[in-house]
């Protein structure tokens, strides 16, 4: 039943996508989060699905839908740049050649439609769109992985969702950091949401995502994962209208984590302040030197999966470790140092660079809505996502997930956000006035008010 019901929704998708091409585009952002390829037991599983929904997505653009492109192309570019750039470490100079193909032929795809987005996802319906499948996308590993928190108490390195293994939403480091992502983003689409209808049974849907979230990031017992949440509740409550309220709430919902869960998190989470005696955080500590005298002999990087050739030798090793206290091919544990070793000094930049235009233009949208009554809605997304992208990069500075699409699409997101208020703000701009000015001149004008 599971199979033939994924298999339906991916032919809805196919099928809506004829009418309306912008519907190709969430089919792919569907498959792409929610996997569904992973979790059928035939036909899906024996097709490339991502590959037909991306030829759609763009021959429905090419044929049916190139009008109003965005006139900023800022992010659009610097990505392609920083693609090309991928693209030519692993070609030329990687360290370790054919892994480095395998994660390009991901991480490409993943930029490269992240750049594509902004010409997809131009109006607020679309833009809307694309957050309700995504949420809904997530929802699916998201849901059973907080239920059964709920249930267990989680665990560290548990596998509680729909998918397994040690990579994408499987992984708890990238779970949760998605998790704790999604919670501003799902606050936006419950009070300013125009494609599911007001009703209390959506607002509860809605509370129960939010409470899912907060109990998969909790549930993973990762330690980045309370990071992200204190970064979206300081993000959220500084940029609220209503401190009083949302700071209350805050603590409530801190108190209810910190009385619900087990001694086994407590003690993993304290280790937070014994980074150095620490194994997992220490050798944190010791990639990040290995990558900064890599770098330091490389400056172009070692390409993708370069961290393969390293050798940490941990310092005290107990008696007890087989390996005597060294590590070959330690992950580099962060998105900077993921980047600046696999891209150098050039790619972290362009990194940095493509990071910094999201908030510019985060920030750019909302002091353009604010002056436009109907776009309340923009300043309202612009909080939303900021907030997000907070999550995530926090979350990353101990997580390597610099190319992983979740990040990537926050990005787009802030690109599309930008681009329809610059639309919109460039139509009031050049409409016509009905009513021109009319002077009053003499005693008349004595008795204008």
């Amino acid at each position: 039943m599971r199979s033939l019901y994924l298999s339906f929704i991916y032919l809805m998708f196919l099928l809506l996508g004829t009418m309306a091409p912008f519907v190709f585009s969430l089919g792919y952002l569907w498959v792409d989060a929610a996997t569904p390829q992973y979790l059928v037991y035939f036909l899906l599983n024996q097709i490339p699905c991502s590959l037909i929904m991306a030829v759609g997505a763009i021959g429905g653009y090419l044929l049916l839908d190139r009008r109003a492109p965005p006139k900023n192309l800022g992010f659009t570019s610097l990505t392609i740049v920083f693609a090309i750039w991928c693209s030519l470490s692993t070609a030329f100079w990687a360290v370790v050649p054919d892994a480095a193909w395998n994660k390009w032929d991901w991480a490409f795809k993943s930029m490269m439609f992240s750049a594509f987005i902004p010409f997809i996802f131009r109006s607020r319906l679309q833009i809307e769109a694309f957050l309700q499948v995504w949420m809904f996308s997530l929802g699916a590993q998201i849901i059973p992985y907080g239920a059964k928190v709920v249930i267990s108490g989680g665990g560290y390195g548990l596998d509680l969702g729909l998918v397994s293994g040690n990579s994408g939403l499987a992984e708890g480091g990238m779970l949760s950091a998605v998790a704790a992502m999604l919670i501003p983003i799902i606050m936006y689409l419950r009070a300013h949401g125009q494609l599911l209808p007001k009703h209390r049974v959506t607002d509860l849907f809605y509370l129960a995502m939010i409470a899912a979230c907060i109990a998969t990031a909790v549930g993973t017992y990762e330690r980045s994962a309370l990071i992200g949440l204190l970064v979206v509740g300081a993000s959220v409550w500084l940029q609220a209208k209503r401190k009083i309220l949302y700071g209350v709430l805050g603590c409530a919902i801190a108190a209810t984590v910190m009385y619900g869960t087990s001694q086994g998190w407590n003690e993993r989470i304290s280790t937070i302040n014994d980074y150095n005696k620490e194994s997992s955080a220490l050798g944190r500590i010791l990639v990040w030197e290995w990558t900064l005298d890599f770098v330091g002999e490389h400056p172009e990087g070692g390409g993708f999966d370069a961290y393969r050739i390293n050798r940490i030798v941990f310092p005290d090793a107990s008696p007890d470790d087989p390996s005597g206290g060294v590590v070959l091919g330690k992950a580099f544990h962060s998105i900077y140092f993921e980047i600046l070793g696999e891209q150098g000094w050039f790619g972290l930049g362009l990194f940095g660079t493509i990071a910094l235009v999201s908030f510019r233009s985060l920030r750019k949208a909302r002091r353009r809505a604010k002056s436009v009554a109907h776009l309340a809605w923009c300043d309202e997304l612009a909080r939303a996502l900021t907030s997000s992208l907070l999550a995530m990069l926090s979350c990353g500075a101990f997580i390597g997930i610099g190319y992983q699409p979740m990040l990537w699409y926050l990005f787009a997101m802030s690109a599309c956000l930008h681009a329809h208020v610059g639309q919109v703000d460039n139509q009031l701009a050049t409409r016509p006035k009905i009513f021109p000015p009319v002077t009053v001149k003499g005693n008349l004008a004595q008795g204008v008010t």
